[in-house]
């Protein structure tokens, strides 16, 4: 067994091991040598009791199992009625303070909680938060608002090569929780390497009632410093559609090459509350850009596309995307086609579409665009009449590109910095590429 510490031992883990009427123990820091020590005993009853016993002692140091959230050390009431009112507008305090009332003629110490955080009192409230059970800050943190948790943020810092830990039945103590009452974002970063884990910690929101009800989610929410194809998220589409069927906002970072043939799915999308779908990839396969052409998406109003390099995972055509803005999603006023090839297509084929004229902003940036793109978008600007902001940034874009841009769109924001130079076209196939092809 593994145990992970706390405070001042954060950074130190102990592992326990018993075999027959040997126990050993090994501690130290989560990455470098550890001491190990190991004593024979009697027989392996005695071995178990000591074994037992030296859990027992660590626990009380505060060291625990990795993922183990504390049990409360309060009582704790719930009630279905009240805790669905709080998530009817979650920024009025007025049914935070009725929700604490009735807590508080429960004998729950959450009911005081409410009412010590609408008066600031931020130390007396942490204090009884600590009582209810937090998670521990390298796998999980949460931003607060009238003393329950508004956004959760699941990110394993600590150990995410390990496979010890289970993030699901982590999250499924999480979401267990009574400060989930009124959640409104849930966010899903790194939780282990070469695991896709993300599936089954959405189906453990969806065991409960605040998740019909949450607002906004980001799936693969990992760090920019990881190369994209080395984190996927798994087959989420469906899920997510079954789970959070109120969504308005959906952020989706995920890549390929990890964990097989399913490693990045988003068919079965049908939120009809969505107004803002988000999926920044180096691998819009065919598949998937047809599963998001086809998403049942009716309030759709912002749409933002990563797409990659088509030599490698990114083998979606513009074929594919056309239906983007043949009517697929009525609504639409914004459409990013971003670290992408194809925006010479777009460039030539959007201006034409009954889109264009209701873009209020449009996004190419982190592509192959260039000043022969930016020419002949420039000679289709008075089709765009509703353009407010054109995004251009991490292009291939000269200073002549980018004055034209700016005279054929002159009450537009034209946003075009960190542009980037060609390549030596025989030494790499291409001069243009995109910014993440990995």
């Amino acid at each position: 067994m593994r145990l992970y510490g706390s405070g001042k031992d954060a950074t130190t883990f102990i592992t326990l091991v018993r075999s027959g009427k040997k126990v050993t123990t090994s501690r130290g820091p989560l990455f470098g040598a550890a001491k190990t020590s190991a004593k024979t005993h009697g027989s392996p009853a005695k071995a178990k009791a000591a074994h037992d016993e030296l859990l027992a002692k660590y626990r009380a140091e505060g060291f625990c199992v990795m993922g183990e959230l504390p049990a409360p050390q309060v009582p704790i009431a719930r009630d279905a009625a009240l805790e669905a009112e709080l998530r009817r507008d979650r920024d009025d305090p007025a049914p935070y303070l009725v929700y604490a009332d009735w807590l508080q003629g429960q004998g729950s110490p959450l009911g005081e909680m409410l009412v010590l955080a609408q008066g600031k009192k931020k130390r007396q409230a942490d204090a009884i938060a600590k009582k209810i059970g937090l998670p521990e800050p390298d796998l999980a943190t949460v931003e607060w608002r009238h003393g329950l948790w508004k956004t959760v943020f699941f990110d394993n810092s600590l150990d995410h090569m390990t496979d010890e830990y289970d993030p699901a039945a982590f999250a499924r103590a999480v979401f267990a929780s009574p400060l989930c009452a009124a959640l409104e974002e849930l966010r899903i970063g790194m939780l282990r390497w070469d695991f896709q884990d993300d599936p089954a910690v959405l189906a453990e929101a969806g065991k409960h009632a605040w998740a019909a009800d949450l607002v906004r989610l980001r799936v693969g929410d990992v760090s920019t410093s990881i190369d994209m194809n080395h984190h996927a998220v798994g087959a989420v589409g469906k899920q997510i559609t079954k789970t959070f069927p109120r969504l308005r906002s959906l952020w989706i970072r995920s890549g390929e090459t990890y964990g097989g043939p399913a490693t990045f799915g988003v068919d079965g999308l049908a939120l009809p509350e969505l107004t803002e779908l988000t999926v920044e990839t180096c691998a819009m396969s065919r598949k998937r850009m047809k599963a998001i052409a086809a998403a049942k998406l009716p309030r759709l109003e912002r749409l933002t596309l990563w797409f990659g390099e088509y030599a490698r995972e990114a083998t979606a055509t513009v074929a594919d995307v056309v239906p983007v803005w043949s009517g697929a999603f009525p609504y639409l006023t914004h459409l990013g086609v971003c670290n992408s090839e194809l925006v010479t297509d777009v460039a030539r084929l959007l201006p034409a579409s009954k889109l264009a004229p209701k873009l209020r902003s449009l996004d190419l940036s982190r592509g192959t665009f260039g000043d022969d793109d930016a020419a002949e978008l420039a000679a289709e600007a008075k089709r765009f009449r509703a353009l407010a902001t054109l995004d251009v940034s991490r292009s291939f874009l000269t200073a002549a590109g980018v004055r034209a841009l700016k005279a054929a769109f002159p009450g537009v924001t034209v946003v075009a910095k960190d542009q980037r130079a060609e390549r030596d076209e025989a030494d790499y196939g291409s001069a243009r590429y995109v910014s993440v092809r990995e």
